[in-house]
């Protein structure tokens, strides 16, 4: 009598529940590696079948996909902060511990960047050591794509650190004037000028805009400090008065509305939040507990529709959010 060879994985597919069925597909797939193609081939069913088994099993639970991987929590916090404000783009850098966090933050935001802009498109930036950071890492995409960039508020100290390092050959326009006049009357006259004018309403036409967070709990870092817009005493009230933090010097709220009755925002040369928020992306880039209600005061605001920020201080956020 001659011997019959059967080879066990051939199974017809009509002779198995489904259960057995998507098990079988999933183990193939899965665990041998084979296409789907080559499973209906060795069942005997369409591949749109294999794909919608595959499927099924995920959404009833016979499919577990594990993601092993440090990365893994900053895309749950990345999906959980978009959906809950609508955002247009996010990164949330894992967190690590030994690592300077407005550095990191930079370079993520760098990669934003280039995700995001074209050839001899317009960037405006706000003023802020992780935007400085962030220009930093992109002076070779800047340069080799001939971005041009343009400021969103006075003052040229606080961005030198970063464009300072660019190309010469770089396209740049500075505000040419003070981040604060010394009265509500200067300030006017400052935007009357047809140089200062003409930069700010160029500015409020970029293709990409990236603004940092200030937040009125930092100490002496902050960059508002440092410039002298504001001493640690008048911060100090401003955070009585219910200002949580900033974005190009307009203090806002915790529910994201600007803080009222501030003379500070008079004699503030900078382009408007409500002007700021016409450019179609704008990405808000900080990180830090100091920096956790300033943040979620920005995204309430609707000021920015993108963020890079760093996993502690996601899951903070989302924390203060339930």
């Amino acid at each position: 009598m001659n011997e019959v060879s059967i080879d066990t994985t051939e199974i017809s597919a009509s002779c198995l529940s489904e259960e057995e069925l998507l098990a079988r597909i999933a183990w193939f797939y899965y665990h041998d590696n084979l296409t789907q193609g080559e499973i209906g081939e060795k069942l005997g069913i369409p591949r749109l079948k294999v794909s919608r088994l595959l499927e099924k099993g995920r959404q009833v639970g016979i499919i577990k996909v594990q993601i092993n991987s440090r990365f893994k929590g900053c895309l749950e916090l990345e999906q959980a902060l978009q959906q809950r404000f609508h955002l247009k783009h996010i990164r949330v850098l894992p967190t690590l511990e030994k690592h300077e966090v407005n550095t990191r933050l930079g370079v993520g935001a760098a990669q934003m960047l280039m995700s995001l802009l074209k050839p001899r498109q317009l960037l405006a930036i706000g003023f802020g050591e992780t935007i400085m950071q962030t220009i930093k890492n992109s002076n070779d995409f800047i340069t080799r794509n001939e971005i041009k960039l343009i400021t969103l508020s006075g003052g040229v100290g606080p961005y030198m650190k970063g464009i300072g390092q660019l190309d010469g050959s770089c396209s740049i326009s500075i505000i040419p004037a003070p981040l604060k006049a010394s009265s509500a009357e200067a300030a006017n006259l400052f935007k009357k000028e047809a140089s200062v004018r003409d930069i700010m309403l160029t500015a409020c036409s970029a293709d990409v805009a990236i603004v940092g967070i200030g937040a009125t709990q930092q100490r002496g870092q902050a960059t508002l400090l440092r410039t002298g817009y504001i001493t640690e005493e008048k911060q100090q009230i401003i955070r009585q008065q219910g200002a949580v933090g900033d974005i190009l010097g307009y203090f806002m709220q915790k529910d994201g509305t600007i803080q009222p009755n501030m003379t500070l925002h008079e004699e503030l040369i900078s382009v408007q939040l409500d002007d700021l928020i016409k450019i179609p992306h704008v990405i808000g880039v900080a990180g830090g507990e100091d920096k956790v209600e300033a943040i979620l005061s920005a995204l309430h605001g609707k000021y920015i529709n993108s963020l890079v920020t760093e996993e502690k201080t996601a899951r903070m956020m989302l924390a203060q959010l339930v």
